[in-house]
């Protein structure tokens, strides 16, 4: 029987010498390979308009999809998750859409921000609040947030104001936090259904708002009634401040009146989040009750 030689290939050269070869080539393809993926990684990130919203947290994402889907101008997916529940199902709305979607690292995901849950999508929609032009029910309600930094405590409010029917929320343009990844994943949807204005001051739209039958009354520790002491008009602005600092003086002096939310501790404060949804509760209550 003929014996088979191993040690040599059909060239003539040894297989441990073919073998060393074929083992640089795949370290090399997979640099190459690692190349093009951090070269795709910053063409994603530049191709991404500074004006679209990036959008993370499962419920926020799939409330995106179910309300404006054509807004969606990009889909990333964390790729060692495409096989779980919840991402299956966002890819299965993306699909039912017609949206393309890129599969990432959880690196590159990470990147764009911490606790993505496994999906990123980016709108080019801005839901923003134009009071000038708004149709009021007879019953309305608007939100203005004095210095809220925090972007839990904004995406709080913003789910609270979406499940209790807030007509819009007005915040400052500078020295208060916007929509970002953390609001949008915090309000779980309801960016999606609460519109936001961003002004340089408050006095101009809460002029506006009153000469539309609107009474602005303020959370203020320094009031001398609570908030179950008032009977609320049938269009009501709320107006709220950072837990540390509480409303500025000058938006003190646009309120018709400052009320206070009765609690033990004096030197305490309510979350404004849980303020908020105290201060709609009580107005909607009374409302209920008048029809």
């Amino acid at each position: 029987m003929r014996k088979q030689n191993f040690s040599k290939s059909s060239s003539g050269k040894s297989n441990k010498s073919s073998s060393g070869h074929g083992h640089k080539k795949a370290v090399y393809n997979g640099q190459q390979r690692a190349r093009s993926q951090q070269q795709a990684s910053s063409q994603m990130s530049m191709s991404v308009s500074r004006s679209w919203r990036q959008i993370t947290g499962t419920h926020a994402v799939k409330e995106v999809l179910h309300v404006r889907p054509g807004s969606v101008k990009q889909a990333l997916v964390q790729r060692n998750l495409v096989a779980t529940p919840e991402i299956k199902e966002v890819i299965s709305l993306l699909n039912e859409h017609g949206i393309r979607f890129e599969e990432r690292s959880d690196i590159d995901l990470n990147k764009l921000c911490p606790s993505q849950q496994g999906v990123v999508l980016f709108s080019d929609y801005n839901p923003a609040f134009d009071y000038t032009v708004a149709t009021w029910d007879a019953n309305s309600l608007v939100l203005a947030l004095d210095g809220v930094e925090d972007p839990h405590n904004l995406g709080a409010v913003m789910r609270t104001s979406w499940l209790m029917g807030v007509n819009g929320i007005i915040i400052p343009q500078d020295r208060a936090v916007g929509l970002t990844a953390t609001v949008h994943k915090v309000a779980c949807g309801g960016v999606e259904h609460v519109e936001l204005a961003r002004m340089n001051n408050f006095q101009e739209p809460f002029e506006s708002l009153k000469e539309a039958g609107f009474w602005v009354y303020g959370l203020s520790h320094k009031a001398k009634k609570s908030i179950y002491e008032i009977q609320y008009p049938e269009k009501v602005i709320w107006v709220l401040g950072a837990e540390d600092k509480g409303l500025r003086v000058t938006t003190e002096r646009l309120c018709d009146e400052l009320v206070s939310i009765p609690q033990l501790a004096a030197d305490a404060s309510y979350n404004v989040s849980v303020a908020t949804a105290i201060a709609i509760s009580e107005t909607k209550r009374q409302w209920s009750q008048k029809k």
